[in-house]
């Protein structure tokens, strides 16, 4: 089955509560999947877009009870960022919550101004991540949460509360290169990049299949995250289109050739900074009235 969720606008004109929480109420309305948000701290030196970063565990549990039933995503938590004995006992609440609905996709940061902002040591990113992701199955599984590492250790016989979802919420790792790829295997139960084309996504999930292999692992699940861009009725030039934007029919024609690379969830980010609320919601509909029947 493939599966289509929405991610979140966080441009400060799309941000304040109501609006969010409109957006969310329209997407369960019109019958999307998921529901999926960024997470930063700051929005970094000008000249960047004014955007308002929320605490993406807590705005998604907040968004929980409206929007029954859908898939509530991280897309993706900056895992470094978090304490990752807090970090899991926030993600395992979200989870009590939702239901079992949450996705934990996960990635290293990009942005240096944000880890100096935390004090936090930009290179060595990856090995840190690697070693909370096995922190938090130890957290999260039964028994005694207990583990021994280079940056965190753990012994306690307990640390509630235990998600719903066994053995723990799926982890997807975002991030388009062999690191983030390896970690997927190695650690995680999805593969989440963002709007990779179909060449290297293919070569991307031929790797991720020989890693988990060789690891004795089975093969994470492909899902596609797109990038910021309108969608009309009428295609647009090629030369300057994204996947999942662009015409109708492109954007469909997108989602076979992913699928046809074994990606069962996409990700539609349809959230930009010359649109209004209005039209962000007439996307919405768009996509539910005209692709989404053609593409499930």
């Amino acid at each position: 089955m493939t599966t289509f969720g929405v991610a979140v606008p966080f441009y400060d004109h799309q941000a304040d509560y109501e609006s969010l929480l409109a957006f969310a109420r329209r997407a369960h309305e019109l019958g999307f999947d998921g529901l999926w948000l960024s997470d930063h701290l700051v929005v970094g030196p000008p000249p960047e877009e004014s955007r308002t970063w929320y605490d993406a565990p807590t705005l998604l549990a907040g968004l929980a009870a409206h929007v029954p039933d859908m898939t509530l995503g991280t897309d993706v938590l900056i895992v470094p960022y978090r304490h990752p004995f807090l970090a899991a006992k926030m993600l395992a609440t979200l989870d009590v919550i939702s239901g079992g609905r949450l996705i934990v996709g996960v990635g290293a940061g990009h942005s240096e101004h944000e880890f100096d902002v935390l004090d936090a040591p930009f290179s060595g990113r990856g090995e840190v991540i690697d070693e909370y992701l096995q922190l938090w199955k130890a957290v999260w599984t039964d028994g005694p949460a207990v583990f021994s590492g280079k940056h965190v250790r753990l012994d306690e016989p307990e640390l509630g509360p235990r998600p719903i979802s066994k053995p723990h919420p799926p982890i997807w790792v975002g991030g388009n290169g062999p690191a983030a790829i390896r970690r997927a295997a190695m650690h995680g139960n999805g593969w989440h990049p963002l709007a990779l084309p179909p060449k290297a996504y293919a070569a991307g999930a031929a790797q991720l299949a020989e890693l988990a292999d060789r690891a004795g692992r089975p093969t994470p699940t492909l899902s596609y995250s797109g990038y910021f861009g309108e969608i009309s009725p009428k295609p647009v030039d090629t030369d300057r289109r994204v996947p999942l934007t662009g015409g109708v029919q492109q954007v469909i024609d997108d989602i076979g050739t992913y699928r046809d690379l074994g990606v069962s969830n996409f990700v539609f980010r349809l959230a930009a900074p010359n649109l209004t609320n209005d039209q962000i919601l007439a996307q919405l509909a768009l996509v539910a009235s005209d692709i989404l029947p053609h593409a499930r």
